[in-house]
């Protein structure tokens, strides 16, 4: 038991950034700590360590998904279909062949110029000369509308489903405001469903409601966990990864100068922003049976989170780990999972993100920050609720 070191679930930590030294304390252990959690008699063992998270991250044989990703057990996981996240083998490849069909590479660099469409409009849109929230602007905008079309969701009904989808993935919302929300959004997947399934499209809900290959289908229940999952995933992850790689760019003149000489740097700008950022800033695996694990004899049950945001910290992997570099090669980070269950939506992440410095860069001349940026009130998301910038 380690109570003299911080607590991972006190949620000022990750609010007022302090959570990457109290990632260095954890690191320093000499084995994974066990952390007591909120629950009675309850707790779980920390990985911050590269190595560490990626063993747990790629033995599924041993470390399980399907109890349950999130830190404390939830009812959305523990009741109906499971999503493709917490699913483990077979079931979960099963469900990834239909995700991994809807989200192919080909398929989504034919929508390359037109995602590159709206990245442009959206920053063009945004104002000049004066002080706005690039958030609420900008990193909001771009993978509501880039998502929303790729995944088949009507222009007007994008925003209260992407609000919906933010109460789901809240730390401090309440069971029932998660099941009110849950309701609303399953409502709205099945008539979705119902709708591609009479007139398809080229859309992922389209693919999502077809027969695979075997001819196997998905049932509406497991539709709905995929639905859930995409719109979150689709536009939470990339939304935090917009506007915290550009505070950092802002907050280094010097980098954002290098890109602007060099824009072949951009997509190893890109890997540096995901690596900083690391939208998600854990997952949980759970054993199943009486084991070892990284030398300690551990209990059926026992949950190991993954902390892939301490990964990508790790002096051990990353030199100078606390530095941002737009050239740092290698990146060997993990802002994006590892093993089967590595997102499945990093593709398109990284265009759009590709794509937005690509735009902003030639369309900017000047960008400042206006204020300081703040941090949503989460310790399972890193991303920022507001930035407010000046650009010209």
């Amino acid at each position: 038991m380690t109570s003299s070191l911080p607590s991972l679930l006190d949620v000022g930590l990750f609010t007022e950034r302090r959570e990457h030294e109290s990632f260095d304390l954890y690191r320093a252990e000499s084995e994974p700590p066990l952390h007591i959690g909120p629950e009675p008699d309850e707790g779980f063992y920390v990985l911050t360590r590269h190595s560490h998270v990626w063993e747990a991250a790629t033995n599924t044989e041993k470390f399980k998904s399907g109890l349950g990703t999130q830190i404390a057990n939830k009812r959305a996981e523990g009741s109906g279909a499971p999503s493709v996240h917490n699913a483990d083998a077979p079931y979960h490849r099963h469900l990834r062949d239909f995700g991994r069909r809807a989200l192919a590479q080909p398929l989504l660099e034919i929508r390359r110029p037109r995602i590159r469409e709206i990245v442009r409009s959206v920053i063009l849109a945004a104002p000049r000369n004066e002080e706005f929230d690039f958030v609420e602007r900008v990193a909001l905008e771009i993978p509501m509308t880039v998502f929303g079309e790729v995944l088949g969701i009507p222009a007007g009904d994008r925003e209260t489903l992407v609000k919906a989808a933010n109460t789901m993935s809240s730390v401090l919302a309440t069971p029932e405001e998660q099941d009110r929300c849950r309701s609303e959004l399953f409502s709205y997947f099945r008539e979705l469903a119902a709708e591609r399934r009479r007139q398809p499209g080229d859309d992922v809900a389209s693919i999502l409601v077809s027969p695979n290959d075997d001819g196997e289908q998905l049932s509406d229940e497991e539709l709905d966990a995929y639905f859930l999952l995409l719109v979150i995933a689709g536009n939470e992850t990339t939304r935090f990864l917009l506007a915290g790689g550009l505070e950092q760019l802002l907050l280094q003149p010097d980098a954002m100068q290098q890109l602007r000489e060099d824009p072949s740097l951009i997509p190893a700008a890109v890997e540096e922003m995901i690596r900083w950022v690391t939208p998600v800033i854990h997952m949980r695996r759970t054993v199943t049976e009486d084991t070892q694990a990284f030398g300690l004899d551990v209990a059926a049950g026992s949950k190991f989170v993954l902390y892939f945001s301490a990964a990508n910290r790790d002096p051990e992997v990353f030199e100078d780990p606390h530095s941002f570099r737009v050239d740092r090669t290698p990146n060997k980070h993990v802002g994006f999972g590892a093993g089967h269950h590595f997102c499945m939506g990093a593709y398109l992440a990284r265009l759009e993100a590709q794509i937005f410095l690509e735009e902003f860069l030639s369309i900017t001349r000047d960008c400042e920050l206006a204020g300081d940026g703040e941090r949503i009130p989460s310790y399972w998301f890193a991303g920022l609720q507001r930035l407010p910038v000046r650009w010209s």
